[in-house]
């Protein structure tokens, strides 16, 4: 009785050797994001936030435009993330400067604000578009939950640096702990526009403007409660 030839062995690879190591994937999965964000930025740059489709943005990042819309619902996502990853620059560059631990309460809110402008300044157009689009009732970038909890960070943080700047155990009785963060919000909203506006070499001029009202507006705010 003739024996049944053997199978011939599978050419499939395991599941476990065909699929990346997960360190891997989401190293690709980040590299995406990246090079999605990277390409909106330039297009919004170039051709305004509002003339750049998520279809262009596909085509220069070199991925299907179905591959964006995995990673950012709208245009506005997009821009959010960004806005995301500035504010924990800002964060992160005054928190990593050892000599202004130290610093005065002034030094340490004009490094944080330097660190947003210098980050900021590749995409100057897009972020004045950016910031009349947050006007819109409508609009992520100003009206949403995400919007919102990236505001409460900066907020959060901005408290944090007044709180160190005060004595323990008096800083609830101080104006400067209690109005300081929602007004240096309204601060901070006037500085973009200072900044957007200012046509001196290197924003001088806009620099030269924070460091004079950040002074004032401290010393006023710290006469209305402990020194």
């Amino acid at each position: 009785m003739p024996r049944t030839p053997p199978r011939p062995a599978s050419r499939k690879r395991p599941a476990a050797a065909r699929r990346p190591p997960p360190g891997r994937r989401a190293l690709n999965k980040q590299r995406t994001r990246d090079r999605i964000v990277a390409a909106a930025l330039a297009l919004f740059q170039s051709k305004g936030f509002e003339q750049t489709t998520t279809r262009a943005i596909a085509r220069r990042a070199r991925v299907a435009e179905g591959t964006v819309f995995n990673y950012f619902e709208t245009k506005e996502d997009i821009a959010l993330h960004f806005l995301e990853l500035e504010v924990g620059h800002a964060i992160a560059a005054v928190r990593g400067n050892r000599r202004l631990a130290r610093a005065p309460l002034e030094e340490k809110l004009f490094a944080l604000l330097e660190s947003q402008i210098v980050f900021l300044a590749p995409y100057e157009r897009f972020i004045g578009a950016a910031f009349v689009q947050a006007l819109k009732p409508a609009s992520k970038l100003g009206w949403s939950r995400q919007a919102a909890e990236l505001r409460l960070r900066y907020l959060a943080f901005v408290q944090e640096l007044i709180e160190e700047s005060l004595p323990r155990g008096k800083r609830e009785h101080s104006a400067l702990a209690w109005f300081g963060p929602p007004a240096f919000w309204v601060y901070y909203l006037g500085v973009l526009l200072y900044w957007l506006h200012d046509p001196s070499a290197g924003k001088q001029q806009t620099l030269a403007f924070i460091d004079r009202s950040l002074k004032f507006g401290i010393a006023v705010l710290r006469k209305g409660g402990v020194k």
